[in-house]
């Protein structure tokens, strides 16, 4: 452990971290990014010349006042608009009016803002007035804004700062024995600003992710603040920005305080964890519909161990390295305690970092085409690129402080007693560079939590084709969509092509069933004119046979028969890749730990460690 816990301290811990899980368990989860679940005119649809009517159906609810729409014809003139919007069935439903549109091609480009999550999502429709475009499914798979990247970055960064602040400033600085305690002092300031500038990053992160577009400023401000307090994305990061705040006046009271109060540290421990706890809940991992909390810890575990390793090595190359500098005498000694101390936990929290990694990304990412297909999948091979060059840089470090480590290597490499992959004089390069590697790999973290993750984007790409038919002169639609893990929705259209209409629509009910049991009759609700769903169990794989009854009264019922097959669902089977980096990731953990026991095994020999000596004319600044 980092220290040793005051009388009652662990039980104090426990149970604050004990009502952080219960709290993040039984809040909502951040589901996927609000996708467009269809629209009328489809992507890549005809309406008539003239036509006036636009309407979008989205997976959530949307933010009337944080979501923007415009059209532009394919030479790139804006048009004229109104959009209405709705909540019909737990989706946000959008009408949009147009001025009378010429023959042609256009294109409808929206960002709308989840009430449900927080997020961003944008995309583009396009559609042909008396004419069919010639177009392919839009899937959006552009970079997000650079401004959300460069603020997330920053917050991240941050956030690795304050969690290797306190991983550090036990053991790793106390085996010091010149200039200890103004090298932790110095990790307690860093700690503490670390956190200040990341409740700064989090708290305007918020009105990056509500688009203004010409709303007034009161009216944007308005919609942030109703996006903070009225949406479960919104009550998580407020609930991460007061865990940070915790955090943040611990550490300061922790470094303006000369008795060290140890339990002071307990508390900023504790608080973060459970804002690492919060934002894992609050991002891809709760959006999975199969166990989202294992990959929820999975996240919060590969942050932590993120933030041991490069934020503790952030930490000491500006705390440490300033200090070696006021005290030349004894830079090889400060060099040799400190990195012998960090180096076992910098590398037990590489392994974890690794693992975690690995799971998350076949959880994420659906297999190995992703990774040039999709920024997120992008992203997840430069960051394991970034790893592997950190880990060369950190492994010279760990050979050249542990002479017991190099010895071995060097001889199986033919070289002279004493040798070292680098020099001393260049250790400091060394850290500087791993730590600059580490950093551009946050970046890169950030750019993945600010993008729809691969899984994500193929389940958007998934398309359905409602089934018609003409009957006693209505026009009947039939169409199954998934509605969440056990549920789906059936959706019907029915309009009358006859003029006047024989007798009005009062009802339409479906029967259900598949090829070998009875039916299941379902009554729809009216959504819209024309519309109508109904949300019922998931159906099973397999041919089904449906009944749709338009009910009109004085009329008899208009019954439109149909035959829907059901494949099946993989979205929650392990996957291949899925299994790959499972199964990498439990044998980097079983060797880990088979590492540890070893190594415990190792210290039981009373044999000392081969001395490392210093001279002076090899320690430059």
């Amino acid at each position: 452990m980092i220290w040793s816990p005051l009388r009652g301290g662990r039980r104090i811990a426990a149970l604050f971290i004990a009502a952080t899980i219960l709290a993040i368990l039984g809040a909502a989860p951040a589901s996927a990014h609000s996708s467009l679940e269809r629209s009328e005119p489809q992507h890549g649809g005809k309406i008539a010349i003239g036509g006036t009517n636009l309407t979008l159906w989205f997976s959530e609810p949307i933010s009337a006042q944080a979501s923007v729409f415009e059209l532009r014809s394919q030479d790139g003139a804006p048009q004229l608009i109104t959009a209405a919007v709705t909540e019909a069935g737990g989706r946000g439903v959008v009408e949009i009016g147009t001025e009378p549109l010429e023959r042609g091609i256009y294109e409808l480009d929206w960002a709308v803002l989840s009430l449900e999550d927080g997020h961003i999502d944008r995309g583009r429709m396009v559609f042909g007035a008396g004419e069919i475009p010639d177009v392919v499914l839009d899937v959006d798979t552009s970079l997000p804004e650079s401004p959300v990247v460069l603020l997330r970055w920053l917050d991240l960064a941050a956030l690795m700062l304050v969690i290797g602040a306190l991983a550090v400033s036990g053991r790793v600085v106390g085996s010091l024995t010149a200039a200890r305690n103004a090298v932790r002092d110095q990790v307690w300031n860093i700690g503490f600003v670390a956190a200040v500038v990341a409740i700064a990053a989090g708290a305007m992160t918020p009105f990056f992710r509500v688009p203004r577009g010409d709303s007034s400023l009161g009216a944007w401000l308005d919609v942030t603040w109703s996006t903070l307090i009225d949406t479960p994305w919104g009550q998580l990061w407020l609930a991460r920005e007061i865990g940070l705040v915790i955090v943040a006046v611990a550490l300061w009271k922790r470094s303006t305080s000369r008795d060290g109060s140890k339990r002071t540290v307990q508390v900023a421990l504790v608080a973060l964890v459970a804002v690492v706890g919060l934002e894992s809940w609050a991002g891809h991992a709760s959006a999975l519909p199969r166990q989202p909390e294992l990959a929820a810890f999975a996240s919060a575990t590969h942050t932590l161990a993120a933030g041991v390793w490069a934020g503790g090595l952030g930490v000491l190359a500006c705390s440490l390295i300033p200090a070696m500098r006021r005290n030349p005498d004894v830079r090889g000694p400060m060099l040799s305690s400190v990195w012998r101390a960090f180096s076992p936990m910098a590398a037990i929290a590489s392994v974890v970092l690794l693992a975690t990694g690995l799971y998350e990304s076949g959880r994420h990412v659906p297999g190995l085409d992703a990774i040039s297909s999709t920024v997120y999948g992008a992203g997840v091979g430069t960051k394991i690129v970034l790893a592997a060059g950190a880990l060369t840089l950190a492994g010279f470090n760990t050979l050249l402080i542990n002479p017991r480590l190099t010895a071995p290597v060097a001889k199986m490499l033919g070289r002279p007693v004493g040798w070292a992959p680098v020099s001393l004089r260049r250790f400091t390069r060394v850290v500087v560079a791993e730590a600059l590697v580490l950093l551009v790999a946050v970046g890169v973290a950030a750019l993945l939590t600010s993008v729809a993750s691969a899984r994500e984007i193929e389940a958007a790409a998934q398309e359905t084709t409602p089934q018609s038919a003409t009957v006693e002169g209505m026009f009947v639609t039939f169409e199954v969509v998934p509605a969440g893990a056990d549920q789906s929705r059936v959706i019907v259209g029915a309009r009358a092509l006859i003029r006047p209409q024989p007798a009005p629509i009062s009802g339409v009910a479906v029967d259900l069933a598949p090829a070998v049991t009875a039916p299941t009759s379902v009554a729809l609700n009216l959504i819209e004119p024309g519309r109508y769903e109904v949300e019922t169990a998931k159906l099973g794989p397999g041919a089904w046979q449906v009944s749709v009854a338009v009910q009109r009264d004085p009329a008899s019922d208009v019954v439109a028969q149909f035959g829907w097959t059901v494949g099946v669902d993989t979205s929650e089977d392990t996957r291949p890749f899925e299994l790959a980096t499972t199964v990498l990731a439990v044998l980097l953990l079983a060797g880990l730990a088979g590492a540890i026991q070893f190594s415990r095994r190792r210290r039981q020999d009373p044999a000392d460690p081969m001395p490392l000596v210093y001279e002076r004319s090899e320690i430059q600044r």
